[in-house]
């Protein structure tokens, strides 16, 4: 009887443990996604210099109660050079029905071609970063490097803002060694602190809005150009309602692929958010956006041509008082 005993006991605690090493796993939370996530920080902060040249494609858009207000997207070439960056882009938007598509091409500090594609006319811009601009890009570019790893305290400072929400990331691996990383929060979700935090932002945006000049000066001349004549027609207050009330963020996704090496490949985010305008009439705003890397050290911007083409000149110092 004390053997049976014992063999009770024994099969007791074995029992025991078996439940209390199932019921841990069980509650013990899937951060695998989050660490990847902080893998892709750490790679991305290191590998930075690396990237001398690349093409970005990418699009954005905008609804507010189910009614698309803007829609965009555009791609760019991007690369180093010794006086600056090479740059060349296309573009297209559609803004209240109004839509526009134009071309940007810069070679240097000095000045930007632009590429009224609607209208079929081609602009100069000069002086559209002051004399001081390429000083300033130097030091920019000397004194805002920063080649070093994630430290332990910044990575802890992280791991506490995000909280229980490491639960949220979740991650896919791929056969030839890329994953996608994504992170999908609800509004019950997102940490007390990161809501105090974004109902302060909010309400300085808002104040900031309030004193800030309802039309720009430089509006008026802008707005001449025929690549701006309809826009100015549209009542972005309307449009685009101030939330005032009962602001909430209901669901946040971001979600991004990187090859095996850590670097960015692809990026998606979407946000919407909630809230109540002036007169108590309750919007949904949702906001999208894409975008992929390509070409990495492997990009060659487009160059235009002025050649034979009736160029107007646009001075950027007459825009404000530096002229």
């Amino acid at each position: 009887m004390k053997k049976r005993n014992q063999w009770l006991m024994i099969g007791g605690a074995v029992a025991a443990a078996t439940l209390f090493t199932a019921t841990a796993f069980a509650y013990t939370p899937n951060t695998d996604g989050y660490n990847a996530f902080k893998e892709v920080l750490k790679a991305n902060n290191l590998s930075a210099d690396k990237i001398e040249s690349a093409t970005v494609n990418g699009n954005f858009s905008v609804t507010v109660d189910g009614e698309t207000v803007l829609d965009s997207h555009g791609k760019a070439k991007v690369a180093d050079a010794e006086d600056g960056h090479i740059v060349s882009s296309d573009f297209n938007f559609t803004l209240m029905g109004v839509a526009r598509s134009a071309s940007l091409y810069s070679s240097n500090d000095e000045s930007i071609y632009m590429i009224d594609r609607t209208h079929n006319l081609n602009y100069q811009v000069i002086n559209h970063g002051g004399e001081d601009s390429g000083n300033r890009r130097e030091r920019s570019d000397k004194d805002g490097r920063d080649d070093r790893s994630m430290s332990k305290a910044e990575e802890a400072l992280l791991d506490f803002m995000v909280g229980d929400l490491k639960n949220n990331f979740s991650v896919a691996n791929h056969a030839d060694g890329s994953k996608t990383i994504t992170a999908d929060i609800d509004e019950k979700d997102i940490p007390l602190p990161i809501r105090l935090l974004m109902d302060a932002a909010e309400s300085k945006d808002r104040v900031g809005r309030k004193h800030a000049e309802e039309v720009p000066a430089e509006w008026e001349r802008i707005k001449q150009f025929p690549f701006f004549q309809g826009l100015e027609d549209i009542n972005f207050e309307e449009q685009l309602p101030e939330l005032t009330k009962d602001f909430a963020v209901e669901h946040v996704m971001l979600q991004f692929t990187v090859n095996a090496n850590n670097e960015l490949q692809s990026v998606q985010g979407e946000i919407e958010v909630s809230g109540k305008d002036e007169a108590g009439t309750a919007h949904t705003v949702e906001i999208e956006g894409a975008g992929d890397i390509s070409g990495i050290n492997a990009t060659t911007p487009d160059v235009y041509d002025p050649a034979g083409k009736n160029i107007e000149i646009i001075n950027a110092a007459t825009f404000d008082d530096r002229g």
